[in-house]
């Protein structure tokens, strides 16, 4: 339990994981006829169990804090292009929530019947460290500020208006990934690279803007953290990389 400086005790419920950054995009909520706070939502699918055939549980997240809200904001056009975004993150407050879903057949077709289900939601807190397609490009210092962290930055979410694709997770989820492996050599990135160049040979992704936030949820653009040599260095090294094999000419 944790006492703030206005004297409210909170209790914090905190889990720690990793697992793939799936479906980053930007939620309008809709509260009694009146629109709500725009805000950032992604979902995770976290590994558990034998790391040589894990099983998942899926978290569909509201992304919290000008850190994390930085960090997803950047994986946004990786995750879009389908590489495979792996992070180990901190989620806050979670629940269970109850929704209502079409029946699919065995084709993947909706059958226009209907069936109650479950997911779990809660809040991304914070986000220690990015792999990329096997490539380690971020890494989180052990004594970096955590201000985010602190209970009662952000409403529960029980209670805001719900949209409908905040409310209704996507029907299908990606099919079970393989563990993600340890980060490679140099030498054999090069040659991951080499290998992965056909797939990665793509034309520019049309994404519309993101939509503007509400004015009172409005915050200045989040700068990197202060002295993270790893965030500032290996995650600018990284998309470097990356941007330099998918110009690389046939």
């Amino acid at each position: 339990m944790t006492a703030t400086t206005q004297g409210n005790d909170y209790f914090n419920l905190h889990t720690n994981g990793i697992g793939y950054l799936n479906r980053v995009r930007w939620v309008e909520t809709k509260n009694g006829g009146r629109r709500a706070d725009t805000f950032l939502a992604c979902s995770i699918s976290a590994l558990r169990g034998n790391a040589d055939k894990p099983d998942y549980t899926y978290f569909d997240l509201r992304v919290s804090g000008d850190e994390a809200i930085d960090m997803v904001e950047r994986l946004e056009v990786d995750v879009r292009e389908q590489r495979k975004v792996v992070v180990s993150f901190r989620i806050g407050d979670i629940y269970p929530h109850l929704y209502e879903r079409d029946v699919l057949d065995q084709n993947r077709r909706k059958t226009g019947q209907k069936e109650m289900a479950t997911l779990i939601k809660g809040r991304l807190l914070l986000i220690n460290s990015i792999t990329i397609d096997g490539e380690n490009v971020y890494r989180r210092e052990a004594d970096a500020p955590q201000d985010d962290l602190q209970p009662g930055y952000d409403e529960p979410s029980q209670g805001e208006g719900v949209d409908q694709e905040w409310h209704e997770p996507e029907q299908e989820q990606r099919q079970e990934q393989p563990a993600p492996a340890p980060a490679a050599r140099p030498a054999e990135r090069s040659a991951q690279h080499a290998a992965q160049q056909p797939r990665q040979q793509r034309g520019p992704v049309n994404r519309p803007p993101a939509p503007p936030r509400h004015p009172q949820a409005a915050r200045p653009p989040a700068a990197p953290p202060q002295g993270n040599a790893a965030y500032n260095a290996g995650y600018a090294t990284g998309r470097a990389v990356r941007r330099t094999v998918d110009s690389a000419p046939a």
